[in-house]
């Protein structure tokens, strides 16, 4: 009597557990290229016909573990989490002389073109945020690919290492005058940043003033839910995410200091929305107000501040930030 109660309680659960509501998916593919096997978790409503692709920062951290934040947009929406090469979950035997932007952007493309070939009658957004903004133009820098995406959400990322370290350094010479910091102030003054000066300035100094300024003092260890969610349901482990980014300690330095897609905002026709921490001091917003200057072609743009937040205005105001997705995507 016992077994056969226990066995009913047993199915009951598989299916309510299997029998997933009409148009909601939990895919799970796999990027495979040039050595590195990159995980793409599809999750959410693809009854929608829409799925935004997140591209996570970094270089070398990771989407999933940051789905805590997405998740809502997910009753909506189909929302695509991909690791990309060396980052999060993905693995492979990957040649250091990869980590470039080229194939980065050639990656994101495999991504995108995996993604359509599974749900053909998909619309794809994509929602970068910092490093994956960079990565956002990279892949857009190649005629044809903007096709492939209806639109782009843009968070607290750059174009141009030049434009960002440009307004880092104004970002640091401001603080530290309010803060009276001679220190940093003094080492920002005579620090100037040209074009010339990027490829040889201590910027990793200029970062660390920046950050010991207010930078970016948000701590995702504060939010206990994220902690246990990112301990127990993240398919990325705390070993990868301290480790994955110094494997581009060297190339990525060399390839960051010539990075300059700042042309490529010119010819942009979908629609653009920055959504932008105003306190942020990673990224300014002067970027911002640049970015939103070079879409000159483009025939639906705009600027969203987040008054209350800094690096990433969808861990500080998430409610907000989940909403202005939302509208961007007409829901």
């Amino acid at each position: 009597m016992k077994i056969t109660a226990v066995f009913s309680l047993f199915l009951s659960f598989c299916l309510v557990a299997c029998n997933k509501p009409e148009g909601v998916v939990e895919d799970n593919l796999v990027l495979r290229n040039k050595g590195a096997d990159m995980p793409i978790w599809v999750r959410g409503n693809i009854g929608s016909q829409k799925i935004v692709l997140y591209l996570h920062g970094g270089p070398g951290d990771c989407a999933m573990c940051y789905r805590y934040y997405f998740e809502s947009l997910e009753k909506d929406v189909a929302v695509a989490y991909w690791d990309q090469r060396v980052a999060g979950a993905s693995s492979g035997n990957v040649d250091p002389a990869t980590l470039n932007y080229e194939q980065f952007g050639e990656d994101a493309f495999l991504a995108i073109n995996l993604l359509k070939q599974k749900y053909p009658d998909a619309e794809i957004y994509l929602l970068a945020h910092s490093f994956g903004v960079e990565l956002a133009w990279q892949y857009l820098s190649v005629e044809g690919r903007q096709d492939m995406v209806k639109g782009l959400m843009l968070v607290n990322g750059t174009f141009s290492t030049y434009r960002w370290l440009f307004h880092v350094r104004e970002w640091v010479l401001k603080e530290a005058e309010i803060q009276n910091d001679g220190e940093a102030k003094a080492w920002a003054e005579s620090n100037p940043v040209t074009p010339e000066s990027v490829a040889t300035m201590d910027w990793q100094k200029l970062y660390r003033y920046m950050l010991d300024l207010g930078g970016n003092p948000v701590s995702l260890l504060d939010d206990k839910k994220f902690v246990l969610e990112y301990a127990f349901f993240s398919p990325n482990t705390a070993l990868a995410q301290y480790s994955h980014p110094a494997a581009y300690k060297d190339v990525y330095d060399k390839a960051l200091r010539s990075y300059d897609q700042s042309a490529v905002p010119a010819d942009i026709t979908i629609p653009v929305t920055l959504l932008w921490g105003k306190k942020d001091g990673v990224v300014p917003v002067g970027v911002a107000e640049e970015t939103f200057n070079l879409l000159q072609n483009c025939p639906k743009k705009e600027i969203v501040y987040f008054e209350n937040s800094w690096h990433e205005p969808f861990v500080s105001e998430n409610d907000k930030f989940i909403a202005e997705v939302r509208r961007f995507l007409d829901l």
